[in-house]
């Protein structure tokens, strides 16, 4: 039998935690892009032949002349009739009969703007508590009644998105009571946001109304109130007390140019090698073997410079040469005394020395056996 040992390892089992991990996961991200998707799914009304348009009426257009005139930034018409006190300098005007061929169109854009505000998918229901003093993303706003904006600054705020849209939609009436206002902020634009209800009745004098106003019958202003939009009614009157009507364009988006930079080319910089001579050194054999060694050095050339060579004696070092003669005749002299002074000092020394044994000493060897 073998005794071993076992250690247990972790080991790899396919848990049903992790897959389920990864549906929850899923789900919560899916769900977070629907809503966000769903917080800006609102597109712009286009608004076609009716966008030149501040005004449009399908029956009388008019205003308080008492008051003062409406001035209206943008294209007016009426079937009916425009007031005297509706004034538009430097738009086109369709006024009564006459013009209603020139404003058909317009009219009919009106119709098709209406239904495809209408046919959006819807953001919140907001019912009919007042939207004054809240602030709303963009998105498409629901009541299934009437639509209030009381108490404050309705604020719509575009989160840095010049192309943020804002439809409010309201089954009957919107309207903007005293001290009531719609403004807009980060990146919101007024021409980006429409108001689809049965009708209006602006009461926010010396306040700001924002966003076109698409309405089913008719549309009431009282005096001095700004609107930054237009005021579109299909199937009924216009009214103003001394208003202003701004229509609005989109700006044009902001285009990022890149900022390109030539890159810096810097010029190598040669330096030219400086080139010595090689040193030569001549040997001089004078009397009784002594060499005299003199060294010439070549000119050293520069950039831009030229040195003529000159010859230097760099040293004169006096190189003692030995006859071959003499040399051996000194080593064998240097031998004979070596010689002499071993045989003297082994004479004083009664010692012997005894010459190391080449190789290892063989231990000893023990044999074993047994003994019958």
């Amino acid at each position: 039998m073998r005794l071993f040992k076992y250690h247990a390892r972790a080991t790899r089992s396919r848990s049903i935690a992790t897959p389920t991990i990864g549906l929850f996961l899923l789900a919560v991200v899916g769900f977070a892009l629907a809503f966000a998707g769903s917080a800006r799914s609102a597109t712009a009304i286009n608004l076609g032949a009716v966008a030149s348009f501040g005004a449009l009426s399908f029956t009388a257009m008019t205003n308080a002349d008492a008051a003062g005139p409406t001035v209206v930034s943008g294209d007016v018409g009426s079937p009916t009739s425009v007031g005297a006190g509706v004034t538009n300098p430097g738009f086109a005007r369709y006024d009564g009969p006459s013009g209603a061929a020139g404003m058909a169109s317009a009219q009919s854009a009106v119709t098709a703007a209406y239904l495809a505000a209408e046919a959006q998918p819807s953001t919140l229901t907001v019912g009919t508590a007042s939207l004054g003093g809240s602030t709303l993303g963009p998105g498409v706003y629901d009541s299934g009644s009437s639509m209030l904006i009381t108490g404050g600054v309705l604020t719509l705020d575009g989160g840095g998105d010049p192309n943020a849209v804002f439809i409010f939609r309201a089954v009957s009436d919107l309207t903007v009571e005293v001290g009531g206002s719609v403004a807009y902020t980060n990146g919101a634009q007024p021409c980006n946001v429409f108001w689809k209800v049965q009708s209006a009745w602006l009461k926010n004098s010396g306040s700001t109304f924002v966003g076109t106003i698409m309405a089913l019958t008719q549309i009431t202003l009282t005096d001095n109130i700004t609107v930054q939009g237009r005021v579109l009614a299909r199937n009924a009157d216009v009214t103003f007390i001394h208003d202003t009507i701004v229509k609005p364009t989109c700006a044009a988006p902001v285009v990022t140019t890149a900022t390109t930079t030539a890159p810096t080319t810097t010029a190598a910089t040669t330096t030219a090698a400086t080139t010595t001579a090689a040193t030569t050194t001549a040997a001089t054999t004078t009397a009784a073997g002594t060499t005299t060694a003199m060294t010439t050095t070549a000119g050293s050339t520069t950039p831009g410079s030229t040195t003529p060579g000159s010859t230097t004696a760099v040293s004169t070092t006096a190189a003692t040469t030995t006859a071959p003669n003499a040399s051996a005749a000194a080593r064998a002299a240097k031998a004979r005394a070596a010689k002499a002074a071993a045989a003297k000092a082994a004479k004083a020394s009664p010692v012997k020395v005894r010459k190391p044994t080449r190789g290892h000493a063989r231990p000893p060897r023990h044999r074993f056996g047994l003994t019958g």
